[in-house]
């Protein structure tokens, strides 16, 4: 029912919303998600105020050092042997990546194509190590292409250039407004043409507010990003389809690996810890019941999450207790992000013993109580060749083949993993 649903309509960008919401516009962009993508400038890097350390890939013995020039950032590659330089690559950093209240990783350009450099900056040690997915003799230097399931998280939607990976003609900076509104044009034009709905008492149609949704749909807004994990995509979707108000079931399913008696947990994956709580399983709650996302996380005080927790416990209210998160949300390290800490949103009593990772239990769809059996194989075939080429994983894929029809394609790949030509 929404206008800005259809097809047609275009996002605008986010300097469009400033000019009748300037106070939450510039609210917005001092949060992790306003600051999340942006030139690497000195203004938007992290490493402006850092000591720009220099690090060695021991495995691969290339050492990688910034250094700015006057307001552009470089990456230099080389590798010494004795006192000499036996080789040398510099290339300039085009974009940053990260808001930098856990890490800023680097990206360049090359006549529209994007690729990773080999370099992150970890804010909370200030740390410097190769990225996620670089270490272990992994390091791909300089060619990791950054196509749009990540582009479309960490970014407002780009202008991709349709048949290739890492092509774009347009990049914006930072996740914008219409990423949780909507795309804005109709909405723009219908307030121009002075057609004003009293919100106090109705619902824009124009435009989403995700607080006027129904709470599976507000839910779905927030899980399309921070539920990462192993996104397998609908027929004829892709990861631009997505709106707010629309069920993310319709684009995709996500799925992550679970373990018997496992409490670890990767980064992004606040969705599937909160679902685990007795919080949300006893109330209606969700993303937005405790925080305000046109607000930074970091000039958000304690006593305000704990009136958030006062609102259903009043025995803390009666004994006046303080950072309730500190003790029931603690901070954590993640398995997939080194060098970082980040709050466990599985609400509870937490441990401080370590726990052994029990037996694997399979992939499990966190937004989709019943997914499709091709669903379900087309996500152990992108975990076996994305993650871990664990046998196991194969068996699983063709167990839902065989219970599913229109699977040729994933037959096809089945058996190129299998390197069975036989089949």
């Amino acid at each position: 029912s929404y206008l800005n649903h259809n097809d047609t309509v275009k996002y605008v960008g986010k300097q469009e919303c400033r000019v009748c919401h300037a106070k939450i516009y510039d609210s917005y962009m001092q949060t992790g998600m306003g600051q999340s993508f942006h030139f690497a400038t000195k203004e938007h890097s992290a490493l402006q105020a850092s000591k720009m350390p220099l690090i060695h890939d021991s495995i691969k013995n290339l050492f990688y050092q910034p250094f700015w020039k006057n307001d552009s950032l470089y990456l230099k590659e080389f590798r010494l042997k004795g006192k000499d330089t036996t080789h040398l690559l510099i290339k300039k950093v085009t974009y940053k990546i990260g808001s930098g209240q856990h890490t800023n990783s680097h990206l360049f350009e090359m006549n529209g194509y994007l690729h990773q450099m080999p370099y992150t900056y970890y804010t909370q040690g200030s740390i410097a190590d190769l990225p996620p997915g670089f270490e272990k003799g992994n390091n791909t230097r300089f060619s990791r292409e950054i196509g749009l399931e990540c582009m479309s998280c960490h970014n407002a939607y780009p202008e991709h250039v349709e048949g290739s990976l890492n092509k774009y003609n347009s990049i914006p900076s930072g996740i914008d407004c219409e990423r949780c509104h909507g795309p804005g044009e109709v909405h723009v034009k219908q307030k121009l043409a002075g057609n004003i709905v009293d919100t106090s008492k109705y619902i824009d149609y124009t435009i989403v507010n995700p607080a006027k949704l129904p709470l599976d749909l507000q839910f779905d807004v927030c899980q399309r990003c921070h539920l990462q994990g192993t996104a397998v995509l609908a027929l004829g979707k892709t990861f631009t389809d997505f709106k707010p108000g629309m069920p993310l079931t319709e684009v995709m399913d996500v799925y992550l690996p679970k373990h018997k008696d496992s409490e670890s947990f990767i980064m992004a994956s606040h969705v599937d810890r909160l679902k685990e709580s007795a919080c949300f399983k006893t109330a209606e709650m969700t993303c937005v019941s405790c925080h305000n996302p046109h607000k930074s996380v970091t000039t958000t005080s304690s006593a305000y999450f704990d009136n958030k927790c006062m609102q259903c416990h009043e025995v803390c209210k009666e004994e006046q207790t303080q950072n309730c998160t500190s003790c029931h949300m603690p901070s954590s390290s993640s398995t997939d992000i080194m060098h970082v800490a980040i709050t466990d949103h599985k609400i509870g009593i937490h441990t401080s013993e370590k726990q052994e990772k029990g037996a694997f239990m399979g992939l499990f769809a966190i937004n989709n109580e019943k997914p499709t059996n091709l669903s379900k194989a087309k996500a152990y075939l992108k975990q076996y060749e994305s993650f871990q080429a664990n046998p196991i994983y194969l068996d699983s894929v063709f167990r839902f083949l065989q219970l599913t029809d229109n699977n040729f394609t994933a037959y096809i790949q089945y058996y190129y993993l299998r390197n069975d030509e036989k089949g």
